[in-house]
């Protein structure tokens, strides 16, 4: 197998009113959950310019 680089990744963030539902639903697009987990603190509050937050993602 050769040598693969990753040249390039894109993200993107939504904000939805139920992760539980909306992982169902990428999940029967056909996409993966990679993980899922709680970010709190005053990194957060950096990445969304909002403060000191705490946010739960799904990496998909």
């Amino acid at each position: 197998m050769k040598n693969q680089n990753l040249l390039r990744m894109d993200n993107i963030g939504i904000v939805v009113e139920s992760l539980d539902q909306s992982i169902v639903f990428f999940l029967e697009l056909g996409l993966k959950l990679e993980g899922r987990s709680m970010i709190e603190g005053e990194w957060a509050g950096r990445v969304t310019g909002l403060g000191n937050q705490s946010v739960e993602v799904a990496m998909m």
